[in-house]
């Protein structure tokens, strides 16, 4: 049974027939001027399927399809159209930290405090694998030399000191977060 499956795929084909070769009209044309399509499955003397969009003398139409205009506007439209040029745009996220306020008069408990660690921990392998990462020059970061060579940047080196003071502020962090937990003790 292949009929069907070929069925399918022609009357998914039909769908992309321009409007300039309509032959026969069911109904007429809608206010944007296009016109509907017929397709015709005929089945000749010899037994064969043809799909056409004209009918022929001696073979025996089976079904018929009528294909309606592509819509305007439908992302599935025959025509081509002009894509909007959106030129690509790199921006460092801007990551803002919260200091944790404790609330005046109370103590921290020792799993809070442990908390605080964990989190002070995680921190700081986050900020030493972005350090990691950041190793290798961005576009822009090197420049060229006279003799065809090329040299990093002050773009470059800025990158890497934020990098390492971020380093820096996780590793201090950590260090007072366990200073706390280890007063509780």
């Amino acid at each position: 049974m292949k009929t069907p499956i070929l069925f399918r795929f022609l009357f998914m084909t039909a769908a992309a027939v321009s409007a300039s070769t309509v032959v026969a009209q069911d109904k007429p044309s809608d206010s944007s001027g296009a016109e509907s399509t017929k397709i015709y499955r005929e089945i000749t003397p010899d037994g064969r399927v043809v799909y056409t969009d004209k009918a022929r003398k001696g073979a025996r139409i089976d079904h018929t399809i009528t294909v309606e205009p592509a819509i305007k506007g439908n992302l599935w439209t025959t025509e081509a159209g002009a894509r909007p040029v959106v030129p690509p745009r790199a921006e460092r996220t801007p990551v803002q930290r919260v200091a944790s306020i404790p609330v005046p008069g109370k103590r921290k408990t020792y799993d809070e405090a442990t908390s605080d660690v964990i989190r002070a921990e995680m921190l700081l392998e986050d900020a030493r694998k972005r350090q990691q990462a950041g190793v290798e020059p961005l576009p822009g970061e090197r420049t060229g030399n006279v003799n065809g060579t090329s040299r990093l940047n002050e773009a470059y080196f800025r990158r890497q000191q934020a990098l390492a003071e971020d380093v820096a502020a996780a590793e201090e962090a950590l260090k007072k977060a366990a200073a706390e937990r280890n007063a509780l003790r």
